[in-house]
């Protein structure tokens, strides 16, 4: 029996050895998994940063474009205010190209039902 006590005490001390692995990778998982969720939250944190940079370029850009429209447009409503201003300067003076005269003409009298 005294050999059955010396194999107990070795398989005894085995078993202890081997517990002691398993808790240390434990140990050692959990540490990977916090390691690993710690990176994830930093890739996560980088993206929604960049996200927003790409939000900041994309509100930059979008009120450029509205300035510029409304800049082309405003140019373009003051050449139709100079234009309009040259008619009736023309027309005022009574030196309309009679092309230019006739058809105002035509275009008073088709408003007015005047028939031509």
């Amino acid at each position: 029996m005294p050999e059955a006590d010396g194999g107990s005490r070795i398989d005894a001390v085995s078993v202890d050895a081997a517990i002691a692995r398993v808790l240390q990778a434990e140990r050692e998982a959990r540490e990977d998994v916090q390691r690993c969720a710690a990176q994830a939250e930093a890739l996560v944190e980088k993206a929604h940063e960049r996200a927003r940079q790409i939000a900041r370029r994309a509100a930059h850009r979008s009120v450029r474009v509205q300035r510029w429209s409304a800049a082309m447009l405003q140019r373009q409503l003051d050449e139709l205010a100079q234009r309009q201003a040259r008619i009736e300067r023309v027309a005022v003076q009574g030196d309309a190209p009679d092309e230019l005269r006739r058809a105002v003409e035509a275009l008073a009298a088709q408003l007015t039902g005047e028939k031509r």
